[in-house]
């Protein structure tokens, strides 16, 4: 049976990169988070046929200005989402995460030894950098799992080899 096990602290540069890449990556992250620049566009020029009556300058000025905007609210929930997922496992303290075929079990030393067992089926997706795995459904929900804290170099090995089997790269 192929077993890893990780113990780390939750550091916010992890979860920073982990939605920088979620959302500059590849489908899904991107899609997801580009639905809205897209659909204020489009209401823009909406806007311009049915209320406004504006020239093409002007339609391309509204058009511009919802998108800016809407970029800027994107940052903001990215960066929002990040502190709120980092604050949740900071206050766990020491996490200890263990991998197996059944799934994922994931214990703070801050939560009186309570165990977490997320299966396999919490995460259908995953990706990896250079410092992390991360398991995601959505911006809704991330498990950051940096690399630093496995238990040997076979345990990164053995955790992609089960995150490969078991979930979608992305």
């Amino acid at each position: 049976m192929c077993t890893a096990r990780f113990e780390y602290a939750a550091q916010a540069p992890d979860y920073d990169a982990a939605l920088r890449r979620f959302t500059w990556g590849p489908w899904p992250g991107r899609t997801a988070m580009l639905w809205l620049p897209i659909l204020a566009a489009a209401a823009a020029v909406l806007l311009r046929v049915w209320l406004w009556h504006l020239g093409w300058g002007g339609v391309v000025l509204v058009g511009v200005t919802v998108v800016v905007a809407s970029l800027g609210i994107r940052q903001w929930h990215r960066r929002f989402r990040m502190k709120e997922l980092y604050a949740k496992d900071a206050a766990l303290g020491t996490i200890r995460t263990t991998l197996t075929e059944d799934g994922m079990r994931t214990r703070g030393a801050a939560d009186g030894g309570q165990e977490e067992d997320d299966g396999w089926r919490g995460y259908p997706w995953w990706f990896e950098t250079p410092e992390l795995f991360v398991l995601t459904g959505s911006m809704g929900y991330f498990f950051v799992l940096p690399k630093r804290g496995a238990a040997t170099p076979e345990d990164i090995d053995q955790a992609r080899a089960l995150f490969t089997e078991h979930l979608h790269r992305i």
